[in-house]
């Protein structure tokens, strides 16, 4: 099951590395300057969610990508991804033997190398109806980082669950819509307070509703099975 969907990961950074810079560009915030606003927010965000490795790595490569941009160079994610696994390990090498610290970098580097694979073989851009392709896309993204990652669960925990895959597809918008509403509330608090319940309520609900739905999904029948 895609427990890592449940705590801080990679992926709320860039939720919110690009919550910050959408905020920014619209407030008309000039292109250099917002470089310098969004990373040290970032770092901050880093730190207060406890710098856990999958975030280190997002926040590393975020601020990569966003430099790349800041320069007018074609950003790379595998540099990115490569700058962020080098300042990891000089600054702890035996990460290198941490589950999370290689689940971490695998996920997305299958996710990079494997999905524009599977798309241009399955063509999903055929697709007319623009909710069955989105769908479709994100289950080939979900199935890139589940294949990409899989032999890893099975050697470090002895478990295969296909689950996940479908799993991904209801969960991960619902932790962005849960992401959204933090970020969203926290705005609101500032600019008004009387509105901030209504994104708190939203939040909680979200959070219910995707506690409960992995809770469905672990009790149906071979969702996981242990290898010997």
């Amino acid at each position: 099951m895609p427990r890592h969907i449940l705590v801080v990961s990679g992926f709320n950074v860039a939720l919110v590395t690009f919550m910050i810079i959408l905020s920014l560009k619209l407030a008309r915030i000039p292109k250099a300057i917002r470089f310098f606003i969004a990373a040290p927010l970032i770092i901050i965000y880093c730190l207060m969610t406890g710098a856990s490795t999958p975030v280190v790595r997002a926040t590393i490569m975020a601020i990569v990508l966003m430099s790349a941009y800041l320069v007018k160079r074609e950003a790379d994610i595998y540099n990115s991804c490569a700058v962020a696994l080098i300042f990891i390990l000089v600054i702890n090498p035996r990460q290198l033997f941490d589950i999370g610290f290689q689940l971490s970098f695998v996920s997305v580097i299958s996710i990079v190398y494997l999905y524009p694979k599977l798309k241009s073989f399955l063509s999903p851009s055929v697709l007319k109806i623009k909710y069955i392709r989105f769908l479709v896309e994100g289950c080939l993204v979900s199935f890139s980082a589940w294949l990409g990652t899989m032999a890893f669960i099975a050697y470090y925990f002895r478990i295969v669950s296909p689950v996940t895959v479908l799993a991904n597809m209801i969960i991960v918008p619902l932790a962005s819509l849960i992401t959204l509403c933090g970020f969203s509330l926290i705005v609101m608090e500032f600019i008004c307070p009387i509105l901030a319940p209504l994104f708190a309520y939203s939040s909680e609900f979200a959070v219910a509703l995707l506690l409960n739905i992995n809770a469905l999904l672990i009790k149906l029948p071979g969702v996981y099975f242990y290898l010997s």
